[in-house]
């Protein structure tokens, strides 16, 4: 931690150095030990039940082992990382959190943070995963012909919708049902898939880039539409998980229409 926070010029207090660190009066890791914490953490929209561990063998699902409270300096508002055995499972959560009723958690998106606390819990450092993975073969996809989906888009997708409030599903259709083509917007290269004999109109749009979830990377598919492909919404591989992160946002999608207003 204290060379990941000098590359990056922050600065952290840390449980790891004997110390207490104070994210906006949750003082840890006393807020743990004391139970004020109980009913009160949420992970998306699951609540969680964290628990203090010195060695992660407490046997519970959410053990805390170290936090580490700071950032930037000039910065409103800290950042804490909170490193966690979940299900005997290293994954680091992050939060910043600054008012309410509840402390939100999520996987933090860095993946040096994560790779070195699974190194340290594991013995083995994981590899990190690149989005360009996900889409080698986009291109190539595109390109032939006949056209074919490309590899990592395949399969069955789930994501909420806000509307009807439930889970839905993302299938590809017929490959000849639809025309695949590129569409360059906001700095995303998007995939664009418009009916086969679709003359005007926009088409849909969809991007896969890995997120960390529970401490590993998966594909996450961000997916748009209208003329500069507005996000509207993120899709999972699994429907447990796309209901319990919904509406969530990781920070890099494309801008929705609702920004505009």
């Amino acid at each position: 931690m204290a060379k990941w926070q000098k590359e990056m010029g922050q600065t952290y207090k840390g449980t790891y150095n004997g110390e207490k660190t104070d994210h906006l009066g949750y003082i840890f890791p006393d807020v743990i030990k004391n139970g004020k914490l109980a009913g009160r953490v949420k992970w998306g929209t699951r609540k969680i039940n964290l628990t203090w561990s010195t060695n992660g063998e407490n046997g519970n699902e959410f053990q805390i082992v170290a936090v580490a409270t700071g950032g930037k300096g000039g910065t409103s508002f800290p950042t804490t990382y909170l490193f966690c055995i979940h299900n005997n499972q290293p994954v680091v959560f992050m939060t910043q959190t600054t008012n309410g009723n509840y402390l939100f958690v999520q996987d933090t998106q860095n993946a040096d943070l994560q790779a070195e606390f699974a190194k340290i819990v594991t013995g083995i450092k994981p590899a990190i995963l690149t989005d360009a993975s996900l889409n080698t073969d986009v291109s190539s996809s595109v390109k032939a012909s006949p056209q074919r989906w490309p590899s990592a888009y395949q399969g069955t997708w789930y994501y909420y919708e806000s509307y009807d409030k439930k889970v839905d599903t993302l299938k590809p259709e017929k490959i000849s049902a639809v025309k695949l083509t590129y569409l360059k917007t906001q700095k995303i290269n998007w995939l664009d898939i418009r009916g086969a004999h679709q003359t005007a109109g926009d088409g849909s749009y969809e991007y896969l880039r890995y997120h960390y979830y529970n401490g590993r990377q998966i594909p996450v598919m961000m997916m748009a539409s209208g003329a500069d492909a507005w996000f509207d919404g993120n899709a999972y591989q699994s429907k447990e998980i796309a209901n319990q992160m919904k509406d969530f946002t990781f920070g890099d999608e494309s801008k929705s229409q609702e920004d505009l207003d």
